[in-house]
């Protein structure tokens, strides 16, 4: 018999443990305040002040680095303003622009600035607007939501809803990515009572995501899954190809899934503990009614395709730092054999984005969100990826930076996240079955995913939890044998009942 995985493939990961100097310091709010601060005319002489530098974006796309960072400046007597500032970061080995292309004439803030601050290897300029979201500005405008929402509201089946004024609130934004705008509206009084849904969600997406959860979500609601009463989702109320908005009715919500779990665990009393175990049963209980529920969605996700993205993920890294192709090749390697002989569950219909977030609580019932991922899938992909995502939360509160995670207290930790885990899978298989070789195929998958992108996007608070969580993984799974049945023991990340 063949080990899950040896020392071979776990121990070169070490390589993930430290993001190299010219990553971290582009990421540095006072390394990057101080080389505009020295580098820009207006700032070094007085003509603006800078009060702020706020690093928001830094990321591997292609064979380069994509930064973003706001900056706030204010002339003598007036008011500070934000500047949104984007480019791209060159490490040592890269090809560096023309000289003549770093500079601009124009004045700081103006459309077409740039500059270049060679000791941080960044080449920046002025974001004048978002274009990968075009109707953005629209959904945050109160006048125009207004009248996008009453052709919404008469389309979807409400016809007396007037709605007399809204007011929007982004509550998550994404630059060239995704908003979702929250819009409380106001209706034209109805023998007193609400002509439509209120608050109602208004989504954005570059590309077709939207179109993506539109399709879910309207499956879904026709399906037998609305009127089970295990679970909520929000009402689909419209989707506009050519403006790529989605608008959905509300779901209540006291709290989500995370909130709870982050708070419980950091609690650790048994009261505590146990109302998360509750949650986390019905919450596993409410996952397989979606999988049973009979939608179709069209796509269909793979294990195959998982490990694809991931090495375009490796490769991407490897432009600037080869290193981690050396670092995750043995993984992958064995990965894609395991996913070879270990035969796939059928597929259900799939959340794909499925996290503790996703799960918002109320008054003992609990509905679920964000369906812009879904697609067909063997059941242990949304399994596996709230269970990775479970254990993030449970080890994030001892996270410190300038501290490895090591100790009695860790170890502690990692038997409580592991049993949270396996509580919430056994509340699943009370409902539906699913391969426990393929659960832990798919969270080793997702573990290594989400420890790649601690370097793509550089979260540099996270680099420690997430390797500290895919190595306990990897070595609780290397005491098995690949292909000997069930996966059996204390240690093991995946239990049978």
């Amino acid at each position: 018999m063949t080990r899950w995985f040896e020392n071979d493939v776990i121990a070169p990961l070490e390589a993930f443990a430290t993001l190299p100097s010219w990553l971290t310091a582009a990421m540095d709010a006072s390394r990057v305040r101080a080389s505009l601060q020295h580098a820009v005319p207006e700032l070094a002489d007085g003509r603006l002040a800078l009060f702020g530098c706020s690093p928001e974006r830094l990321r591997a796309k292609e064979d380069g680095w994509l930064a973003r960072y706001r900056v706030t400046v204010a002339a003598p007597g007036h008011d500070p303003a934000d500047v949104v500032l984007v480019g791209n970061l060159y490490g040592p080995a890269m090809e560096v622009p023309r000289a003549e292309a770093r500079w601009s004439a124009t004045s700081f803030g103006a459309d077409g600035w740039a500059c270049w601050l060679a000791d941080l290897g960044l080449e920046l300029r002025v974001e004048q607007a978002d274009p990968a979201l075009p109707a953005l500005q629209d959904i945050v405008d109160p006048v125009v939501a207004a009248d996008l929402l009453q052709k919404v509201l008469v389309d979807a089946g409400y016809g007396s809803a007037l709605v007399t004024s809204c007011r929007p609130r982004v509550v998550r934004y994404k630059p060239g990515s995704r908003c979702t705008v929250v819009v409380d509206v106001s209706y034209a009084a109805a023998d007193g009572d609400q002509a439509g849904p209120n608050p109602i969600v208004i989504k954005t997406h570059h590309g077709d995501k939207g179109e993506v959860a539109w399709a879910a979500m309207t499956a879904l609601w026709e399906s037998p899954l609305r009127r089970q009463g295990v679970v909520s989702i929000a009402e689909p109320l419209a989707y506009d190809p050519e403006r790529r908005l989605l608008f959905q009715g509300p779901i209540p919500e006291d709290r989500t899934l995370k909130v709870l779990a982050r708070d419980a665990i950091a609690d650790g009393s048994p009261a505590a503990l146990g109302r998360l175990r509750e949650e986390l049963a019905k919450t596993g209980r409410a996952l397989a009614a979606l999988h049973r529920s009979g939608a179709s969605y069209g796509r269909t996700a793979t294990v195959e395709g998982e490990l694809l993205e991931i090495r375009e993920v490796v490769d991407r890294l490897a432009c600037s730092l080869p290193q981690v192709v050396r670092a995750a090749r043995p993984l992958l390697d064995r990965l894609e054999q395991l996913a070879e002989t270990l035969p796939a569950d059928p597929c259900v219909p799939a959340h794909r984005a499925f996290r503790p977030a996703q799960v918002l609580l109320h008054a003992g019932g609990l509905g679920f969100i964000d369906f812009d991922g879904a697609s067909m899938a063997e059941p242990a992909l949304d399994l596996a990826r709230f269970r990775v995502q479970l254990r993030e939360v449970g080890i994030s509160g001892l996270a410190d930076p300038a501290q490895p995670l090591i100790g009695p207290l860790l170890s502690e930790r990692l038997s409580l996240v592991d049993d949270l885990c396996e509580h919430f899978l056994r509340a699943y298989r009370e409902q539906a079955p699913v391969s426990s070789e393929r659960v832990l195929l798919w969270e080793t998958c997702d573990l290594l995913t989400v420890m790649l992108h601690t370097w793509t996007k550089v979260r540099l608070p996270r680099v420690g939890p997430r390797l500290t969580l895919l190595q306990h993984h990897l070595s609780a799974a290397g005491q098995h044998e690949a292909g000997g049945g069930d996966l059996d023991g204390a240690a093991s990340p995946v239990l049978e009942p």
